[in-house]
């Protein structure tokens, strides 16, 4: 290789080094600057990823001793109406994950002319 070409290559690469250092410099700044989530605001509080019912079961505790009795008797009735459709979607669920895989079919090629 000639010495000017040696000179160059080197030049090229110490801008490379450098640009590659500069890079990961801002990429440093910008991950501390980040949000925890990548997306949630400052001072906002992670979410539960189930939710929470002991609201409502408190609500609805400190309310039966308060509410007349046909309306207690509805919200009992609504109640169970959920949990008799919570149990069929699981139900469903199981009996998806138990039912064996479809058999495979026989498949003919026709030629076409």
């Amino acid at each position: 290789m000639a010495e000017p070409d040696r000179e160059a290559y080197a030049a090229a690469e110490r801008l490379v080094r450098e640009a590659h250092a500069r890079a990961e410099e801002a990429a440093r700044a910008a991950e501390a600057s980040a949000p925890p989530n990548g997306w949630a605001t400052p001072g906002e509080t992670p979410k539960a990823a189930t939710p929470d019912f002991n609201a409502l079961f408190a609500l609805l505790d400190a309310a039966k001793d308060n509410l007349p009795p046909e309306l207690l008797r509805q919200v009992a009735d609504a109640l169970r109406e959920l949990l008799l459709a919570l149990r069929a979607v699981i139900d469903y669920s199981i009996e998806r994950l138990e039912r064996p895989p479809a058999p495979a079919r026989d498949v003919e090629d026709i030629p076409i002319s």
